[in-house]
This record gives structure tokens, sequence and C-alpha cells, in this order.
């Protein structure tokens, strides 16, 4: 069990490397296709212009391990929540802070769309943002709950890390049908750092101008 562990930690460390190197290089090329009749399906993600410089420092060790928000479950233990350090004016702060930890961190505003359009899918903590030494209220961590297999495998062209089963990238990605089923909001079971966006929150996003997040 232990060495199972520390091979799915360091897959998931092998994953991050790979997504925080795609962000700032563009030669990798991900191609987002669905089968026929599918309901659109989204990936959420940091914008194409957002500054490398606004883009949040997750404090290693200042609380609950970044990791156990990605398992796409209810989170029954006691979190201490991690520190999130920004280092330009408050002003600036978007409803989304995009994070070097890939927690997902959102203001008041876009929590009360969740509770609104996903309150099924999502657990809610206070998020713990600083800018500079100032910590900042109104901000909220968000756990997402379930996790879908949603990946066509056979249509879908990727590269897994050797010796594993497990996603490095993707050249195309094809989903399976209403894979979503009943929920708005998913990790995907097959890439747990990717999340899942139906139509329906990409169109409240959109309408409520949503700053700090994009979906491809």
């Amino acid at each position: 069990m232990i060495q199972e562990g520390l091979t799915a930690f360091f897959v998931e460390i092998l994953i991050e490397l790979k997504e925080q190197f795609s962000r700032r290089n563009t030669a990798v090329i991900l191609k987002v296709n669905f089968d026929e009749g599918d309901t659109m399906i989204w990936i959420w993600a940091i914008p194409n212009t957002y500054p490398n410089k606004r883009i949040g420092e997750y404090i290693q060790d200042s609380g609950t391990d970044r990791f156990v928000f990605r398992q796409g479950k209810v989170i029954s233990e006691d979190v201490i929540y991690p520190k999130i350090v920004f280092e330009y004016s408050e002003k600036y702060l978007s409803d989304v802070l995009p994070n070097n930890g890939q927690l997902i961190i959102v203001s008041k505003k876009v929590l009360e769309i969740m509770e609104d359009v996903c309150p099924q899918d999502i657990q809610v903590f206070d998020a713990n943002v600083f800018v500079g030494e100032k910590r900042i209220s109104n901000y909220y961590l968000i756990n997402i709950v379930n996790a879908v297999e949603a990946i066509n495998k056979e249509a879908s062209e990727f590269t897994s890390i050797k010796g594993t089963d497990a996603i490095l990238n993707f050249n195309k990605i094809v989903y399976k049908t209403d894979d979503l089923g009943k929920y708005n909001l998913v990790r995907n079971a097959d890439y747990r750092s990717h999340i899942l966006v139906s139509d329906y929150i990409k169109d409240r996003f959109e309408k409520e101008n949503i700053k700090g997040v994009q979906f491809n």
C-alpha cells in the first residue's frame, strides 16, 4: 500500500510539472473532440493571457496537502487551510485566483453561483489567501467531490507515464457520451488535474463576467 501511494504521488508530480511547462510553452497541442450527440464538456483552465506574475504561490507544508483536494471525493478528515500568497496589489485579485498549487480559490460571488448551480458537486472551506503579509477575507477553497471516467481512450491520443497506466499528456481528447450525467462540475477520474465543467456552468460564469478562469 505504501509503494502504491508513493507511485501515485510521483505520478501526480510528473503530471503537474508537465502542465506547468505546457502553460508557459506552446509546444503541446490539445484538441478536445466530442462523440456525436454529446453535450459539451469544458476544461476549467487558467486564461491564456493571465500574467504569470499574478499566479499565487502555494506554500508547501502550510496546511492540508494540495493533492488531497484533487481526489474527487468528500474530505472527511480535518482540513488545515493551505496558504496561498500573491505578490501584487489587492485590487488586481480576480473572481477566481489561479495558483501554482492548482487549488480552486473563488470569491464570494463565484461561491454563490456554485451554490446555486452545483451545490451537490462541491465542498467549501475558507481559503487562506494573502497579499504579501496581509490576509484577505471572502475567498473560499473549493473541493470537487465527484470524479467520472470521462475519456474515450480508444479514440483519444495520449502519452502514458512509463511503467504505469497514468496519462501524462494529450494530443487529442474524445469524451464519452453523457459522462457528466447529473453533475455540472467533476474531476476527470482518468486525469484528476482536469476539472470538467458543463455548458450550464460555463454559460453562467460568462453571463456573470467571472474573471480568472477560462473554459477550453
